[in-house]
């Protein structure tokens, strides 16, 4: 795989690979129980966000946004948040900073369910004052859940087996599978959501059985993202990174 950080590369490489398309992780600081790091997030969005700039072909991931909106999880100490607008902020002035430099492609990946509202706010924002389309993946946990059904088992919990197996996979040696407690799954049939701090749910911090995780889920689970994602990301940069009839075939004479 060819180098696609940013902060790894020269300008000279940067020249050279005729990059167009920008690729912003954003994670979380946050306490994963005994067994894994408080970096798992930002682990995990960097991963996903390596394979989907691969995809693109044109793609360079920018650094990653370590902080979260984690306020739902401030129980928890050394747990560190930002505020939504905070989170909204930064993301709108790392997208200005592209556009100063003709970069007018964003794509945002989020492996923490706290910072979809504030990335989406700020997507808005961005279209309002300059016209920027910012794509946006989340949900990787749902996604690989159903495209992995059937294989593996994978559950949706906080520091739980699926993202036990994520960091197996991609930062092995951050993994403590050894001082891993299991404990029942988190419910996640509920019709609706209800919004409260999370230690209301998992006291401990967490829930799942991390101790089955696995690398190999890990690694296939990245996989089946990055088959699911890539082909539509190809077909974006293809229609000019923007929202279009080409999403609905619809256009201005459909209605005769």
């Amino acid at each position: 795989m060819p180098e696609l950080r940013l902060t790894h590369l020269t300008s000279k490489a940067i020249r050279e690979g005729n990059f167009d398309t920008a690729v912003l992780p954003i994670g979380a600081t946050e306490m994963h129980g005994d067994h894994l790091p408080f970096s798992t997030d930002t682990i995990t969005a960097e991963a996903i966000a390596l394979r989907l700039a691969e995809e693109i072909g044109t793609a360079l991931v920018l650094p990653a946004i370590d902080y979260g909106m984690s306020q739902h999880l401030l129980a928890w100490p050394w747990t560190l948040s930002f505020r939504p607008a905070t989170l909204t902020q930064v993301v709108i002035d790392v997208a200005e900073s592209l556009l100063e430099h003709g970069i007018t492609r964003l794509l945002t990946v989020s492996a923490h369910d706290g910072n979809p509202a504030a990335i989406e706010q700020a997507a808005r924002e961005l279209n309002r004052r300059h016209g920027m389309v910012v794509a946006s993946f989340g949900g990787w946990q749902g996604m690989s859940r159903r495209l992995l059904a059937g294989r593996y088992d994978i559950d949706l919990d906080h520091a739980g087996s699926s993202e036990m197996s994520m960091i197996l996979h991609v930062a092995p040696d951050l993994a403590h599978q050894e001082w891993a407690v299991d404990l029942p799954n988190q419910r996640d049939t509920e019709p609706i959501r209800v919004f409260g701090a999370f230690s209301n749910v998992v006291p401990h911090g967490w829930s799942g059985q991390p101790s089955t995780g696995s690398a190999e889920e890990g690694a296939a689970m990245l996989d089946a993202i990055a088959a699911e994602v890539g082909p539509f990301l190809r077909e974006l940069a293809a229609n000019g990174w923007t929202n279009g009839s080409w999403m609905s075939g619809i256009s201005m004479e459909s209605q005769g």
